[in-house]
């Protein structure tokens, strides 16, 4: 089982793999989740995560196409990034796309009102924190 003590989140991940364009905003990211963490506030941590990803994966497409699909889509979500990343031919390892949903519906869950409230776990953050940093790992590690 893997651990992850509550104060070394923002550790977890090599930030040296991040592009050095994104690396700010993830590092105060990352901080963000730690501190949001200790605190026990979950849902602000879920959300993060989401946002981890999105930079990621915008990051991602940039660097692929050469376009800042932000420009064109400012709105679009990480199903619809999937799916452009699809398009140009971007094969993701198995598993890794519903890793991505899962955070992401969680992230949504935690956003926007629902007829029930959403209050995640402990134990459910730290999941989606540990799902989190192996997406980002396997989106910038270098093949």
């Amino acid at each position: 089982q893997t651990k992850l003590p509550e104060n070394e989140i923002s550790s977890q991940i090599n930030i040296k793999i991040v592009p050095e364009q994104i690396r700010a905003d993830f590092r105060a990211d990352m901080q963000e989740l730690e501190k949001c963490f200790i605190s026990g506030c979950y849902r602000s941590a879920i959300m993060l995560c989401g946002r981890l990803l999105e930079i990621a994966l915008h990051r991602k497409y940039y660097e692929i196409t050469g376009n800042d699909i932000l420009e064109k889509n400012p709105g679009i979500g990480l199903g619809k990034i999937i799916a452009k990343l699809n398009e140009k031919n971007i094969k993701f390892e198995p598993g890794l796309t519903q890793q991505i949903h899962l955070i992401n519906q969680l992230r949504i869950s935690s956003v926007h009102k629902q007829k029930d409230a959403f209050y995640p776990t402990k134990q459910q953050t730290h999941a989606m924190i540990l799902y989190t940093i192996d997406v980002l790992e396997k989106l910038f590690r270098k093949s």
